[in-house]
Formats: C-alpha cells, structure tokens, sequence
C-alpha cells in the first residue's frame, strides 16, 4: 500500500496445512485469512495483511509476484530464472524455488551503499546518497548501454521508432571478442572470448509488429530445423521486401543450437546444413553482415505469432 514499506521477504512453503504456530495469524482478519489459505499458506499470514499488500489495476488486494520481488530487492528482471532447467520454467515448482532464493537474499541496494560509501572514504568513488543507488538499479534507468541491458524497462519500449538505428549501431559494437554473437555483460565485467551462460537480450528495447506468420504445412521436421528455416524467412524478407543489402542487423533467436550453427556457418547435421547454405549464400551476395543474439523464448515476439493459426503473408511495405 502505498505510504508503507513491504515486510521483509521470506522463503517460500506451499502446503495444504499451515505450519505449527504462523507468524501473525492472531493479528489477520477473515478475509486474509482467506487469501492466505488460497495461496497455499506459502508465507506468513502477516505478509497477506492488507497493509502488507499491492493493488493491482483492477482493485484488488494481493503480495509481490516474484518480478517485483526481484526489482525490489535490486536484482535484474527474471535473474533468478535460470535455477531450473527450461523445462520447468513457469510451473508452480519454478516460482517456488525463485520466490525462496529471493527470500534468503541480500538486499542488492543496501549492500550498494555500504559498500559505496567504504570505496568513497578511501577516495575511490564519489560518495552516493540512497537514492542514487535505488536510481541506477532501478529497470530502465541505465546511465550506459550494459546497465540498460541488463535492467530493460520492465513494461514500454525505450526506443522512440519501431526501428532505432542508434542502439542497433551500438549493439553491433558488443560481440564477443571471438566475433561469434552479441556479448551481454556489465560494463565493469572483464570482457570474456565466450558466453559460459547467455543472457537474453531484452525484447522491450524495440516495439515489435508481425509482417509474416503461418503454420508448416511441410512433413514433420525437428524443431531445429523449424528454427534455422524461420532465420531463413526473416532473410528474405530483408532482401527481397526490404530492399536491404550492404548493412549490419541484428537478429535474434531462442534456440541455442541455431545461434551456434548461425555464428560458426556450419552444423553437423545434415538436415541445417542445407537451410544454413542458403542463410550464408543469401548473406554472401547482399553484403548482409548481421550480428545475432540470444533471446528467451518467453521474451521472444516471434514466439506467439508462430502458434497461430491464421495465415499472415507478407506485410506490404508502407509507401514513403
């Protein structure tokens, strides 16, 4: 609520029993009683007190998801999803688990300014108050273009066009020292030759439209597959309804096995291997340079479209 600070965060216990003697039950009324007990008894009944609560645009009463509670505590947005394995992303055991490591967290912001304030008396920072702290982690904020990076506004695009050719030009110069694909790290991290885990580039940075999406209606061919041919559309759609030729892109995927096959222009199977040569012969004879990137499948825009089933071909160009 607002005028009120949110009680510390606790791990997270879902179960159909409460445990022996809750913290705060006495003090609860009926109705978050009720909430609690919805919810699984997953923290202590105070923490669903109305006071203790976020009003959502419809008017309703209810606790921090685990989004918020990652931006409150400091943390980048979806930091602790990579706890599980991506096959239990989204599952209740997923947000369990996430919810518990933020409950047995630090505090990113106040271990800041502690630590600020020690390196500014031995004069190797300027001195920082609270709130400069809170500014420069809060999600879209980003003084440089790592820090946005790795804190995307959490709803909205950043970008003033659809399209913005600045923060593309500057992107293109974050590839890996090996020059494999883009290589998102903090601006005070030493840079690296390789990725050991890749963070998704943040979706949000652009608005995004389709121009082109339809089932295949082909035989049955593996996801991989599926995925280096969509590569191939987005190509031909650039050279062909575009007109673009001699310019670095940017173009991003959700399979890391495409990313490596696009960044190295070679597979060992046999079955990319024929859509590859295709990618690199139309990238031969465009002078097309494009720089590609990781992003995650529930942050990818091409994600939803490609489940529809209403044939969209090929979006006219508007005329100039």
């Amino acid at each position: 609520m607002k005028g009120r600070s949110l009680p510390t965060f606790t791990t997270s216990r879902p179960s159909n029993t409460p445990l022996k003697r809750p913290a705060g039950l006495k003090s609860c009324e009926e109705h978050e009683r009720e909430r609690w007990r919805t919810d699984l008894h997953r923290f202590p009944p105070y923490q669903y007190r109305d006071e203790n609560c976020l009003r959502s645009s419809k008017g309703e009463l209810r606790i921090p998801n685990v989004n918020e509670r990652e931006v409150i505590m400091g943390f980048p947005l979806n930091y602790t999803s990579q706890c599980l394995p991506k096959r239990d992303h989204g599952t209740s055991h997923h947000t369990d688990c996430r919810l518990t490591l933020l409950g047995n967290s630090w505090c990113v912001p106040v271990i800041a300014w502690l630590l600020s304030s020690l390196l500014a008396l031995r004069g190797i920072i300027a001195q920082l108050r609270p709130q400069d702290v809170v500014d420069r982690l809060t999600p879209g904020k980003g003084r440089n273009l790592q820090t946005l990076l790795a804190r995307p506004p959490i709803r909205g695009s950043t970008s003033s066009s659809p399209c913005n050719p600045e923060l593309v030009r500057r992107l293109c110069s974050l590839v890996s020292l090996k020059g494999e694909d883009i290589l998102l790290q903090a601006a005070t991290d030493v840079p690296v030759k390789f990725h050991r885990l890749r963070s998704s580039m943040p979706a949000r940075l652009w608005r995004w439209k389709t121009v082109a999406s339809w089932a295949w209606t082909g035989s049955a061919e593996h996801i991989n597959v599926l995925e280096l041919r969509a590569v191939l559309t987005s190509i031909k759609y650039r050279v062909e309804h575009l007109k673009q030729a001699n310019l670095r892109c940017i173009h991003l995927v959700d399979s890391l096995v495409v990313l490596h096959a696009l960044t190295r222009g070679r597979s060992s199977s046999r079955k990319m291997r024929r859509t590859l040569m295709r990618i690199s012969a139309y990238i031969l004879a465009c002078g097309l340079q494009p720089c590609w990137g990781y992003v995650d499948t529930h942050q990818n825009p091409a994600d939803r479209p490609s489940r529809r089933g209403v044939k969209k071909r090929w979006v006219k160009r508007p005329q100039k």
